[in-house]
């Protein structure tokens, strides 16, 4: 395989490099005259995991105080590979075979030892190893672990945060873990993220890179938290509640109560691939849902868009 592209290298196109926030805020200084193009409608989900529909009737009982009235946008910019960087990766990897260029900057890899697939913003390595016996390490030594390995193929940008797991299953026994960005905080979305799927023993099995650069883009005003509980009260509001099945059926419709007592900002993406991409901030309402005919308390979220338009930045 010849290629002059170091890992570190490599690295540094998978995010490594991205600019620091800190950085992105003084290149944005003086830019408080600027009006920014209309941003993509924020992403959030029109159905919760379960399946579920909603009718609560919901109430406030908490404070806007302190709630900002702007907040940043980021602008996300997905990494594009050549064939060259790929062959790289694929060293630094261990599998050793014929790189296939798919074309639209798209490329696969496939040998006994495991397969590689790479796309625009995209890596993701599967091993052909079996997995191990044994148990599956805690979630302190998995994240350790992940990080490491990550680290040690050039994969782990800088500016990932502490790392969670985000699934753990005993059959087949696996451990899932993912890093997200420092910075836009909290992320509700799937992407950018770094995730290692592991088996017993920590053995990685599958890695996948869906990073990007992340620059402060602008500073935005919001609409206003009054403005928003009334989408929530009014039902046109994503509800996220995580209910047990063998009570409420998946995909059944639940009727019920909401208190609602604390607002708070995330992040979401905006926009389609191939085009200008964003992070963007959305409100969060906190509460407690009591459901039709339960007593049983269940920790619900209300997702409302927190722009108040998007081509009105405040600087």
């Amino acid at each position: 395989m010849s290629s002059t592209i170091t890992r570190r290298g490599f690295a540094a196109l998978l995010g490594v490099g991205a600019l620091s926030v800190r950085s992105a805020i003084a290149q944005t200084t003086g830019s408080d005259t600027e009006t920014g193009a209309a941003l993509p409608a924020a992403d959030l989900p029109s159905m919760n995991q379960q399946g579920h529909t909603f009718e609560l009737s919901s109430t406030f009982e908490g404070s806007f105080d302190g709630v900002p009235n702007e907040a940043a946008v980021y602008r996300m910019e997905l990494p594009v590979y050549s064939v060259d960087q790929v062959i790289e990766l694929a060293s630094i990897l261990g599998l050793d075979g014929e790189v296939s260029d798919l074309g639209g900057n798209t490329y696969s890899l496939q040998t006994r030892a495991g397969q590689l697939y790479v796309t625009q913003g995209r890596v993701q390595y599967i091993s052909s190893a079996a997995a191990g016996d044994g148990d599956l390490a805690n979630d302190e030594k998995s994240i350790g672990t992940a990080r490491e390995w990550l680290r040690t193929m050039g994969l782990l940008p800088a500016d990932v945060g502490d790392g969670t797991v985000l699934t753990r299953s005993e059959d087949p026994a696996r451990v899932i873990v993912g890093f997200q960005p420092v910075q836009p905080s909290p992320l509700i979305s799937s992407t950018p993220i770094v995730t290692v799927s592991m088996g017993p023993n920590a053995q990685v099995l599958e890695a996948t890179n869906a990073w990007a650069k992340i620059s402060q883009h602008l500073i935005y005003q919001l609409r206003g938290a009054d403005v928003a509980w009334s989408d929530v009260e009014s039902r046109r509001a994503w509800v996220e509640a995580s209910l047990p099945t063998d009570t409420f059926a998946p995909g059944s419709k639940i009727g019920g109560s909401v208190v609602y007592t604390r607002l708070s900002l995330a992040y979401t993406t905006s926009g389609i691939p191939g085009e200008a991409q964003y992070l963007q901030p959305v409100y969060v309402f906190h509460g407690q849902l009591t459901p039709d005919g339960s007593d049983a308390r269940f920790e619900v979220k209300a997702y409302v868009a927190a722009l108040i338009n998007s081509n009105q930045p405040v600087g």
